[in-house]
């Protein structure tokens, strides 16, 4: 096995432990208690994207899963590499009919044929953002589309925002960072 194929190999299994801890109960408490908003908040913000991610897999389970939803303070962010417009405009008007939504926000790219790097990238970032103990990155999202970082959530200030980007932009494959990252209004 090249080196190259087993260090994607190795971080990819990492990524997908790091990432099962947050649906233990463990992993929700704690994303819980750090979260910048109130319990409250964060249940109306999961029914939100729960709802909306429902109904984009009734339509189309395959083009739903190039369409990532997250939602803070009610603002709900599409992301993601997919083509079809039409999809695009379904997942759009179904997150703007959904109950208690302030706004949307899209963020749509081409698709390519990158995601091999794609999820090496997101390894890295990921990595690097849960490393750097002067940020607050739990409720960091990010999502990598052809060699470009989208980050979206709630950052405690504009400094977490900043520091987030520059971790970013300092791993080999970003290509461009993108950013919807908020502090708490």
């Amino acid at each position: 096995m090249k080196p190259s194929l087993r260090l994607i190999l190795c971080l990819t299994i990492i990524s997908f432990a790091m990432i099962s801890v947050a649906w233990t109960p463990w992993g929700a408490i704690y994303d819980s208690a750090r979260d910048e908003r109130s319990v409250g908040d964060q249940a109306i913000d999961k029914q939100i994207s729960l709802s909306i991610k429902s109904k984009l897999a009734d339509r189309d389970t395959k083009m739903a899963l190039k369409v990532h939803v997250y939602c803070f303070m009610r603002h709900v962010y599409l992301i993601g590499a997919i083509d079809d417009t039409t999809f695009r405009g379904f997942a759009v008007g179904t997150a703007t009919t959904t109950k208690d939504v302030k706004e949307v926000i899209k963020y749509f790219v081409s698709e390519t044929d990158t995601l091999t790097a794609d999820l090496a990238v997101a390894t890295k970032v990921r990595a690097m953002l849960i490393a750097d103990k002067n940020l607050s990155s739990t409720q960091v999202e990010t999502e990598v589309a052809n060699g470009e970082v989208i980050m979206v959530g709630m950052v405690r200030d504009k400094a977490d925002a900043e520091l987030a980007i520059n971790i970013a932009k300092g791993v080999e494959g970003v290509r461009k960072v993108t950013t919807f990252l908020t502090p708490p209004q």
